[in-house]
């Protein structure tokens, strides 16, 4: 059997645990799946790592797998882009391509001591006192941003110094340009490029808080003061460009790499949000709310730091994130923490079985508060509990809490930058309980739309490819493709939802008086 002539956008979307490749038609239509779990390695108390080699043996598995359909054969591909969980990195041998590490996870603590030695840097203490002083005379948002910035273990940069502070010999060696350093995107381009493209794009490098997003290149001054070689970084291109072709020895002809992209710019991206105050909110273990901020980089008052979205000939798009780490982690422990409900889907017929909380307030924030209140110690709550409760009503309570949490950070950034937001998009696992989109839409008081494909990250990483590729030939044609969206629009009587947001604030306040 001949393969078919049609051509497809090929899709990577590598996650916290697995890996997928989507293919996509003209119309943006998902026509192939494949999936393949990538578990993360614990090796010690708050390690979070992967064996880069596995995830490499994982992509080209499922490539091949994909690549087995005959009407999907690789000469039927387009383009290839390729999105990731932003911020983990790894150090590999410049001249035989081996990893040097593990590839280490955004969400691993273990450098929370580094984190408090660069706070507490004294050339660094003397940047951003300058910084402070000349931002508040010129308003600059560069110097703002500087006197802000405080470093945690979230930062590439805190966990890289600790790798180097921990491997001196490595630290020597990367100084003698014999190392090289990649985010996900970039240990995946390089392998599938046979070690021909050290490569990244400002999306994902802005992440890591070593590249100035103000400037767009990697930050020489404050790699310097804190012993990180910048010769071991990947150059940056546009997040839609030319990333070389995939060795034809890998699956019998060369794929071109059109697009990299790090996941929730690809989602935001996947969404069609490419005008200034477009929101997308994607819903998994966690819930990421970001704003597209346009072509000028916008910091928060309260400290959310400008990232790049993406790059698109030349021209940077930026965006604001804010996020609450326990969403369908809470849901999950709900159920097998406490007995509340068993699976999500209890959880929502539990809610569905009335129209009130009854008083019952849930604050969702195990695992403490960050955007806007800043609180990492804060524990969850419930308040307003009678005899008269039910599970009813406090499965209510928490995914109206949820959507609370969700309206705070979104608020936040409206109060912060002065954008309006006529719509939200959303995705993501937990977003299909419409319980909790219309608690969303009800609280922010704009349209909510839900997306008919969970993840959206892989659907913007295929767009990027595509527009990169000439596929797509502009971002209206992408936002003219269908996408059926299901909508939820607001119907709480102004006076409740004023009740709701007055007794839900009470609530965050006295959580965050509890020690």
């Amino acid at each position: 059997m001949a393969a078919s002539k049609e051509k497809y956008i090929l899709s990577i979307d590598s996650g916290g645990s697995g890996i997928r490749a989507i293919l996509f038609d003209k119309k943006g239509r998902i026509v192939s799946r494949q999936y393949e779990k990538t578990p993360p390695i614990v090796s010690e108390p708050g390690a979070l790592e992967h064996d880069p080699e596995k995830l490499w043996q994982a992509l080209v598995s499922i490539l091949k797998k994909t690549f087995k359909n005959k009407k999907f054969q690789a000469a039927n591909v387009d383009s290839l882009g390729i999105c990731n969980q932003r911020g983990s990195f790894l150090l590999w041998d410049k001249s035989t391509g081996k990893p040097l590490t593990k590839l280490i996870s955004w969400a691993d603590v273990r450098a929370g001591k580094t984190s408090a030695e660069m706070n507490s840097n004294t050339i660094w203490k003397v940047i951003q006192f300058v910084s402070k002083i000349l931002g508040t005379i010129t308003g600059q948002p560069m110097l703002i941003a500087t006197h802000m910035l405080k470093f945690t273990t979230d930062h590439a940069s805190v966990r890289l110094k600790w790798v180097l502070d921990k491997n001196p010999e490595l630290r020597k060696r990367a100084k003698k340009g014999e190392i090289l350093f990649g985010t996900l995107d970039t240990w995946f381009v390089y392998k599938l490029t046979k070690g021909k493209e050290h490569i990244s794009d400002p999306s994902n490098a802005t992440v890591t808080g070593m590249f100035n997003p103000f400037q767009l290149q990697w930050n020489a001054p404050l790699c310097g003061i804190f012993g990180i070689p910048i010769g071991i970084f990947p150059n940056v291109k546009d997040t839609a460009a030319d990333f070389g072709t995939t060795d034809p020895s890998l699956f019998g002809v060369g794929i071109p790499i059109r697009a990299v992209v790090g996941d929730q710019m690809a989602a935001l991206f996947g969404h069609a949000c490419f005008e200034k105050g477009g929101v997308k909110i994607s819903q998994g273990s966690g819930a990421f709310v970001d704003m597209n901020m346009g072509d000028k980089p916008k910091l928060s008052k309260r400290g959310l730091f400008p990232l790049v979205a993406w790059r698109l000939a030349g021209k940077p798009t930026y965006m604001l994130e804010g996020f609450t780490g326990t969403v369908g982690t809470l849901i999950d422990w709900l159920g097998k923490g406490i007995g509340l409900s068993d699976t999500p889907k209890v959880l929502n017929e539990l809610a569905s079985q009335t129209n009130d909380t009854e008083g019952v307030v849930f604050v969702p924030t195990a695992s403490g508060m960050r955007y806007p209140h800043f609180n990492p110690n804060a524990k969850a709550s419930v308040f307003g509990l009678s005899l008269a409760t039910h599970r009813r009503h406090v499965a209510r309570a928490v995914l109206e809490g949820i959507a609370l949490s969700l309206f705070d950070i979104l608020e936040g950034i409206k109060k912060d930058t002065n954008v309006p937001v006529s719509s939200i998009m959303v995705d993501g696992g937990v977003s299909q309980s419409d319980i909790l989109l219309q608690c969303l839409a009800d609280f922010c008081n704009v349209e909510v739309k839900r997306a008919p494909e969970p993840d959206m990250t892989a659907t913007g990483a295929a767009y990027l490819a595509g527009l990169g590729s000439g596929y797509w030939k502009s971002l209206e044609e992408l936002s003219k493709l269908e996408r059926g969206y299901k909508v939820f629009k607001p119907k709480m009587d102004p006076k409740s939802r004023e009740l709701k947001l007055e007794r839900w604030h009470r609530a965050v306040q006295s959580t965050l008086k509890i020690d």
